[in-house]
């Protein structure tokens, strides 16, 4: 098959998508991966390296620095629902043009189109061309099962479970419909009428989340299915380990990792960065433990060296995390997987609504005390957090478990399968 992909937003949501794309033409498939990238990441090199091509559609806010704004704005919102309106209205509605006439070349040019389940533009694309469309979730704190209520809230049996989903859909569909509805207006379609209609495709919405989060819920209808975590293979990075990180890593105990990703801040100098880098230097000195920061290094300012604290720019978890006691992230969906798929247990940092969701997960699970909302966030409550984790063999050896069973899965080798069958 000729098969087109599109995705949005940062790395997080790019990797999966760089995963699937490379065991797609693995299979034999014709691919092409379009990309509107939040970091200005040009992906192409390893489109080629993996056997499909890459097309970069457009980037995510005017520049480095208005995405940054943009980031501020959402971060000071504290009611979720405000915030994933925001996210529309800030971050995804100026690019919709460029997503859409993206993923009507897709659809021009290929026999399916699969999508990330946010990016709508390429739903109506599909609509419109008549061509098989695959949606896929990165979490499914969107998709409603008796099983369980929406998150953050407690579960409270299936009766009272399929009353807070309809309220939480209502709230959903007033964040995410105008966006949507405003697109389709000027393409002359029918408005939708639930964000559930734009975000799950009815033939197959993969949802791409490892089974020690998510089963596959009796009451979801066979266009749900749970694949796994879409992890990329390892030679979708050229990364070499540098000789001073191999020396730090093999001079003391393992060292707890402690990044926020894209949450960090802008690659230039700013007060932001310069706050948010201290915070997670100052926290593990508090711990009293060694420690690998990732950060925008090369733009913080005035902060001295410390012998026991490796400053990463840029590295692949997959090659990090295992060689940490800890973990300490933002809690996105990509790096919370990798980190239980590597056996380390968590701090999770949540800056934004699906962190928390995801921050929820691995305290539920074991492996996480409860995460620290940002905006509250000190090197006191954070180094606390961290002792814990390493003072609690438990918790590691929980995770640890976890590990195991997680690189037991192959997601996206399933996800393949369920491509292949459905369409194939």
């Amino acid at each position: 098959m000729k098969i087109g992909i599109q995705t949005w937003g940062s790395t997080g949501d790019v990797n999966p998508f760089i995963a699937l794309a490379a065991w797609l033409a693995r299979a034999g498939h014709a691919v092409t991966l379009a990309i509107t990238s939040a970091e200005r990441k040009d992906f192409s090199a390893t489109g080629s390296r993996l056997g499909f091509r890459v097309v970069h559609a457009g980037n995510i806010g005017e520049s480095e620095e208005a995405l940054h704004d943009i980031g501020r704005a959402l971060f000071a919102m504290s009611n979720p629902m405000t915030q994933l309106h925001g996210i529309f209205e800030r971050m995804f509605d100026p690019g919709v043009a460029g997503m859409f006439a993206a993923a009507q070349a897709l659809c021009a040019e290929n026999d399916l189109l699969i999508g990330h389940f946010i990016v709508h533009p390429a739903q109506l694309a599909a609509e419109r061309a008549r061509k098989p469309y695959v949606t896929v979730a990165l979490n499914h704190g969107a998709i409603p099962t008796r099983f369980v209520a929406p998150p953050p809230l407690p579960s409270l049996g299936p009766w009272c479970n399929g009353l807070l989903w309809k309220l939480a859909g209502k709230l959903i569909d007033k964040a995410v419909l105008p966006s949507v509805n405003r697109l389709r207006r000027e393409q002359g379609s029918a408005p939708a009428e639930s964000y559930r209609q734009v975000w799950e495709s009815s033939a197959c919405n993969l949802i791409a989340v490892s089974r020690e989060f998510c089963p596959q819920y009796a009451d979801w209808e066979s266009h749900q299915q749970v694949c796994g975590f879409l992890n990329p293979p390892e030679e979708a990075s050229d990364w070499r380990m540098p000789e001073d990180l191999a020396r730090f890593l093999a001079e003391g105990e393992a060292p707890v990792f402690v990044g926020f990703g894209s949450m960090v801040g802008l690659a230039t100098p700013s007060a932001d960065l310069d706050e948010t880098t201290r915070l997670m230097t100052e926290s593990v000195k508090r711990a009293g433990c060694r420690a690998i920061v990732q950060s925008n290094w090369n733009e913080v300012t005035a902060m001295p060296e410390d012998a026991r604290i490796y400053r990463l720019v840029s590295a692949p978890h997959t090659e990090i995390f295992p060689r940490c006691a800890a973990v300490v992230h933002h809690g996105g969906a990509g790096t919370t997987q990798t980190a239980l798929r590597c056996g380390r247990a968590s701090v999770v940092v949540a800056h934004v609504t699906d962190q928390f969701f995801w921050g929820g997960k691995l305290k539920q699970l074991g492996v996480a005390p409860a995460p620290i909302d940002r905006r509250k966030a000190t090197p006191a409550n954070l180094a606390a957090a961290i002792r814990r984790v390493l003072r609690t063999p438990a918790m590691r050896a929980r995770a640890e478990e976890l590990g195991r069973k997680l690189q037991a899965e192959n997601g996206v080798a399933e996800a393949v399968q369920i491509i292949e069958r459905r369409f194939g």
